[in-house]
């Protein structure tokens, strides 16, 4: 078979690109106004929009079951850094897993009995996140969705 005009590295680009595949029609892609945050979740998992905050900060969802779902940013704080974000949690939930980078930062564990899971992104003086809660009983439903929904998220810096 032969590729007239097209460099390796393009077909490269166009099979990552297919085979990563669109959105699920059923997802809901939620992007924030005020900070432009975005992210992606199956919405038959989050059926029920909350109420929104006045402030404009983000978003959230609930399941029936009590699973739960907020998308969000905030200005970030003077100097504070994705491992100030994990000894933070560390402080007041109990986490049974962290890792955090230059410029992101994962939490999770145990929050009034039930499972949370926690990424940050640091974007110039926002930070973006998504936080998604879940019963124990429901650990089966939501494990296999935390990380393809966090790894959705995105968002711009504002300086």
């Amino acid at each position: 078979m032969r590729f007239e005009g097209l460099s390796v590295a393009a077909l490269v680009l166009a099979a990552v690109l297919t085979s990563v595949g669109p959105a699920n029609a059923d997802d809901v892609t939620y992007r924030n106004e005020r900070f432009g945050t975005t992210a992606r979740f199956p919405a038959e998992a989050f059926p029920d929009q909350l109420p929104a905050p006045t402030n404009g900060d983000g978003l959230g969802w609930r399941s029936p079951e009590g699973a739960e779902i907020f998308i969000y940013a905030r200005p970030r704080q003077e100097g504070e850094t994705p491992k100030a974000v994990v000894r933070e949690r560390s402080d007041t939930d109990e986490v049974t897993y962290d890792r955090s980078g230059e410029r992101w930062a994962v939490v999770s564990g145990y929050r009034d009995g039930r499972i949370f899971y926690e990424r940050y992104i640091f974007r110039g003086d926002l930070v973006h996140s998504v936080s998604i809660r879940y019963p124990e009983s429901e650990r089966e439903t939501y494990d296999r969705l935390v990380g393809p929904i966090t790894m959705t998220l995105d968002g711009p810096a504002r300086e």
